[in-house]
């Protein structure tokens, strides 16, 4: 039997919601990477590829809806990745 459209929609802001938050985690590891590794051209790589799951994660975040339990999660996971960026160098105007 086939899911029911409202089944199918609810699936997909579910599945939605984890790779928002799957892709803020690898940001974060990005972020780990770059004060670690003695690269420069490493850091600077793993810096931008936060920066843009951050925007992306900005991008899709509308499209998606968050649960109760999800969406505080979500939420401190992106402010405290926002404050990294900008730890780093980032400055909060460019987005």
């Amino acid at each position: 039997m086939m899911p029911s459209t409202k089944q199918t929609v609810e699936d997909s802001q579910r599945i939605g919601m984890q790779f928002l938050i799957a892709d803020l985690s690898v940001a974060h590891t990005f972020l780990d990477v770059a004060a670690v590794t003695q690269s420069e051209e490493t850091r600077k790589r793993n810096r931008l590829n936060a920066r843009t799951a951050y925007e992306m994660v900005l991008h899709f975040l509308p499209r998606v809806s968050a649960s109760d339990e999800e969406y505080p999660a979500l939420e401190d996971k992106l402010r405290k990745l926002k404050e990294r960026l900008i730890a780093v160098g980032y400055e909060s105007t460019e987005w």
